[in-house]
């Protein structure tokens, strides 16, 4: 069977502007997996950096193709691909570039051509799951990070996927977990999955001292937010993981001075690692990662999609999580 030869795809054209169209596909190499695209996962952080032009830790060139998680089916693999067959449900973290576009890792298209180090076995496991694979392994990363014993209490700070993975993940290693947010659909949605939340917002002032977190995950990352609290953890031996990625120049989050007087210890996380994108993956088939149960936003036409997208570069989109359903495009 011949390999097809084009997609469709989201297109940042020009930082700052975002639209549909069809690419064509690079030829298959040998060590390349073709893949017809389910659902890509929406990361409303990076995404909406990239579509601005404002993602600074690599340089992304123009005209480009946003996304780095998608779950989709295999339809054709290279002569020197093993480990993977045709017809088996995969995610895939980076594409190959398009004809004539670059790949800002390139993931939301209808098809993507992957070096097959880029693609994961998701057998058994939903594509509206799989497809946030890098986003949740984010929120994995950081809980991972802990050094506490189950039943240790753990304050999340941040109520979009990554918080809401990373309270999953710290949910699956025995902890409890309250999730601290701003926005009442985000919580209400989080408590139906099964996670105590808190409007900082609305509910008690004192509500994280009473809560005695022996560690935050602070997936906000701004002064306010350690203000809030950096008070509540415990002097020598408190823990705080900074998770998540912040451009713009912003360059402390914390105060150091606070930090070494209370003997606190930090951490800082971020990328992927295959390790932890399959451990993460292994908690998806567990049913402990639910992360399509998060979506609110999925778009299912060309118009959908680039409503979407330019919603997520423009800030605009209030769901925990978003993604695009490719089956339009097939």
């Amino acid at each position: 069977m011949a390999q097809e030869s084009t997609c469709e795809a989201v297109v940042t054209e020009v930082p700052g502007h975002v639209t549909t169209r069809q690419l064509g596909l690079k030829a298959l190499g040998p060590r390349d997996v073709l893949v017809r695209s389910l659902v890509s996962g929406v990361s409303t952080g990076t995404d909406k950096w990239v579509m601005q032009g404002t993602f600074v830790w690599v340089d992304i060139s123009y005209p480009s193709v946003p996304g780095y998680q998608v779950a989709g089916i295999i339809e054709s693999v290279g002569s020197e691909v093993s480990g993977f067959r045709i017809g088996q449900s995969v995610a895939v973290t980076r594409a190959r570039e398009y004809e004539g576009v670059a790949s800002a890792w390139g993931t939301h298209a209808s098809r993507v051509v992957a070096e097959v180090a880029e693609v994961y076995d998701a057998e058994e496991i939903p594509a509206a799951r799989a497809a946030f694979i890098v986003s949740a392994q984010v929120g994995y990363n950081g809980a991972s990070r802990l050094q506490l014993e189950a039943g240790a209490r753990v304050l999340v700070v941040g109520d979009g996927i990554i918080g809401s993975s990373a309270a999953l993940a710290c949910t699956a290693r025995g902890f409890n977990v309250l999730l601290a947010g701003r926005h009442d659909p985000r919580l209400e949605l989080l408590q139906d999955v099964g996670l105590s939340t808190l409007n900082t917002r609305t509910g008690a002032p004192d509500a994280i001292a009473k809560f005695s977190p022996n560690a935050v995950i602070d997936t906000v990352q701004s002064e306010e937010a350690f203000a809030a609290y950096s008070p509540a953890l415990p002097p020598r031996g408190g823990q705080l993981v900074y998770s998540g990625h912040s451009p713009g120049g912003i360059t402390a989050w914390a105060d150091m001075a606070v930090l070494q007087k209370r003997e606190l210890s930090v951490h800082f996380v971020s990328g992927t690692t295959r390790p932890r994108l399959e451990a993460t993956l292994a908690l998806m088939r567990q049913g402990l990662m639910p992360c399509e149960r998060l979506v609110g936003a999925m778009a299912d036409s060309r118009e959908g999609a680039r409503e979407l997208m330019a919603d997520v570069m423009h800030g605009r989109l209030r769901p925990v999580a978003a993604a695009i359903d490719w089956s339009w495009a097939q």
